[in-house]
């Protein structure tokens, strides 16, 4: 454990000793004696600190259950006046975020209701947990309908060839705004309209300037076992995944609706600075906090009893971390560096990084419900008991990485 002489973020409440190695976390424990927010789940009415925490409770827990929508029925009277978006809440965000009084004009469900709002609606102050902070204004979609309706797209057309969410347990009310306005671009763009795409353009522009623009709110070193709190979450549960998988999802997208012709004979395709800029960022973010490594994959979920959402959330990563080595190929990230290679192009992903087994089969990643899933867990595992061994490392990708990744006969793969 750190002293607290390494702890340079001290609690300045009278009699407290508390301190911590970060501001952030110093933050969210000043809240709880200033009597932070706590968000309650809205079906058995568990209270939570954390917005992922609470996501991840919801979405497998309740995953059969019914929701009533997130946006907010009416804008507070300070969102109002400034012309900005109210999300709903009391306080709202954007009250909470300026400590002010969150006033509406009348009675709304808003208010008398607010345990219905998830804690990433509600988030406490300054808190930084990796997330997004990103619902772009003017979006082309606003109603739930319309948002579903280009959220089935996208797992209509572009969920078959990059099969990295689970599908039947997303819920646009449960998501962070971020990676639901990722699905919402794939979906416009495939929707195969003119407006759509152009919509599709737009939206992409502004989610890149916003992933930069807030760089280094995912793109930093997240705490280890030394750091855990008293909150009792597992250090890897602050691992912004959701996050990630937006951000590789636009940087697909980018591939995908880009005009410039493939010139190299290797067909390596052609990514502009910015976005080259943004996949090194990933990259590098991933591989330094070893969210690829399988035993740190499991801390995530210390303390979770169900395995659906322990499988779910495993397969999750695994596909993530396949997606975005296929992505870094695609761009030109060979296994070892030209010689005139600039280290300013970012760190290379090899297959050797990724220390975990591979992906389960494709019938139970389709399993339609919890119910299904844990079903179809239970018959896998008594049906092949020869199955391999996700725990031996001898089973692990990297294993099988290093001999591609060592050998000059296989550059060229």
């Amino acid at each position: 454990m750190f002293s607290s002489s390494s702890k340079p973020f001290p609690c300045q409440y009278p009699g407290c000793t508390s301190s911590y190695q970060r501001r952030e976390h110093l933050n969210r424990h000043e809240a709880q004696h200033r009597g932070g927010v706590v968000s309650a789940c809205p079906f058995c009415g568990k209270t939570f600190r954390r917005g992922d925490t609470l996501r991840r409770h919801v979405r497998h827990d309740h995953a059969d259950a019914e929701l009533e929508s997130v946006r907010a029925v009416q804008a507070c009277e300070g969102c109002r006046v400034a012309k900005v978006r109210c999300r709903g809440g009391v306080p709202c965000e954007q009250c909470q975020a300026k400590n002010r009084e969150c006033i509406f004009a009348q009675p709304s469900s808003t208010a008398s209701h607010p345990s219905h709002y998830p804690e990433d609606q509600q988030p406490e102050q300054e808190d930084n947990d990796g997330d997004m902070d990103i619902e772009p204004d003017n979006a082309p979609t606003s109603s739930t309908e319309k948002i579903q309706h280009y959220v089935h797209l996208y797992f209509s057309h572009f969920h078959t060839h990059w099969p990295i969410l689970h599908r039947h347990t997303f819920d646009i009310a449960h998501e962070p705004p971020f990676l639901v306005q990722a699905l919402i671009m794939v979906g416009l763009w495939v929707s195969g309209t003119v407006s759509g795409r152009e919509a599709a353009i737009e939206l992409h522009s502004k989610l890149g300037s916003s992933i930069l623009e807030q760089r280094s709110r995912w793109d930093r070193t997240f705490p280890d076992e030394r750091e855990q709190e008293e909150d009792g979450n597992a250090p890897a549960s602050r691992w912004p995944i959701a996050t990630y998988q937006g951000i590789l999802i636009y940087l697909i997208f980018s591939l995908i609706s880009s005009k410039a012709r493939i010139e190299s004979l290797d067909l390596t395709l052609s990514i502009s600075p910015s976005d080259r800029t943004i996949l090194s960022a990933l990259t590098g973010t991933c591989l330094r906090n070893n969210i690829f490594y399988y035993p740190r994959m499991l801390e995530r979920y210390l303390g979770v009893n169900d395995i659906t959402c322990i499988w779910v959330g495993v397969e999750e990563i695994k596909r993530l971390g396949l997606a975005l080595y296929k992505v870094s190929r695609l761009c030109g990230g060979h296994s070892n560096r030209d010689e005139n290679q600039s280290e300013e192009d970012g760190p290379v992903f090899r297959l050797s990084d990724l220390q975990l087994p591979a992906p389960d089969s494709r019938h139970l990643w389709d399993a339609a419900s919890n119910a299904e899933l844990s079903r179809l867990l239970q018959m896998d595992g008594c049906t092949r008991p020869g199955r391999l061994d996700g725990s031996q490392e001898a089973n692990w990708i990297s294993n099988f990485g290093q001999v591609i990744d060592a050998s000059m006969e296989f550059q060229w793969i």
